[in-house]
């Protein structure tokens, strides 16, 4: 994310009427300011709490911000001045960005490939490159794979629709944050869902279970999605029920196990 872009949401946030000056403040001010001091006092606490939320979101360290340097650019920018070429400011900010996901990237690589280690002696098998033409440039780390019980027929294709019983969890610690157990099975197709678990999941027939290890960078990679945070890797146990080759043949599969056709 660009600095203009983080300048550019603070920006928004303030215009949509989130200024809020004692929203979030821990203290009173020391002293009582005039009715116009305030009103200023709440665009420079707007636009700095907007722009901390959006730093938050970036998943910097402490030593990637030094926060007296962006409050010297932002009043060098108040008064209409700056210590470095726009243009070089903006390509020595991505270079950094760009090194910095790089670094990270590589330690989350690292620790994904010690953990495929672990589960390959327990009899995973590495599914290799995914060949979805959507990652035709993707060197990442891959899919582990367990399969459980055979199934029969054909197998699934990316196309089809998949009614399955699963289990979601965190690589991590085992915490569970999805699954359809106590409800009625998921009705998905392997081009609607993350790249690992569709190329998983095209790996199996009718009647399949299995267990699946997914890299984050094939998964949600660096983005906190609901209760999965940035950069798990992810294991999903699943039991495939049926298959379908169109949703219509696969509602009307379920309607009628419903009872509602």
């Amino acid at each position: 994310m660009t600095i203009k872009r983080i300048a550019a949401i603070a920006l928004c946030s303030m215009a949509l009427g989130t200024l809020n000056c004692n929203a979030k403040s821990k203290k009173e001010p020391a002293i009582k300011f005039a009715k116009v001091d305030t009103f200023n006092y709440a665009i420079g606490n707007s636009f700095a709490q907007g722009l901390l939320e959006q730093l938050e979101r970036m998943s910097l360290d402490s030593k990637d911000i030094k926060k007296e340097i962006i409050i010297q650019a932002f009043a060098d920018a108040l008064n209409g001045k700056t210590a470095i070429d726009q243009a070089a400011m903006g390509k020595a900010a991505d270079e950094y960005m760009q090194a910095r996901f790089a670094e990270k990237q590589k330690a989350v690589n690292e620790a994904y490939n010690y953990l495929a280690k672990t589960y390959e002696k327990q009899g995973f098998v590495d599914l290799g490159k995914p060949v979805d033409p959507r990652l035709a440039d993707y060197n990442g780390p891959t899919v582990r794979m367990m399969l459980i019980k055979e199934g029969t027929g054909e197998h699934i294709a990316p196309s089809d629709f998949i009614y399955m019983d699963y289990e979601g969890k965190l690589a991590a610690n085992d915490t569970i944050f999805d699954t359809t157990d106590g409800r009625e099975p998921a009705l998905l197709a392997p081009n609607q869902v993350i790249p690992g678990f569709a190329q998983a999941v095209c790996q199996l027939k009718k009647g399949s279970k299995a267990i699946f290890l997914i890299p984050s960078a094939l998964a949600y990679g660096e983005h906190e999605t609901g209760p999965i945070p940035a950069n798990s890797a992810l294991v999903f146990t699943i039991d495939v029920k049926e298959v379908f080759k169109t949703q219509e043949e696969a509602q009307a599969f379920i309607e009628k196990q419903n009872g509602t056709k």
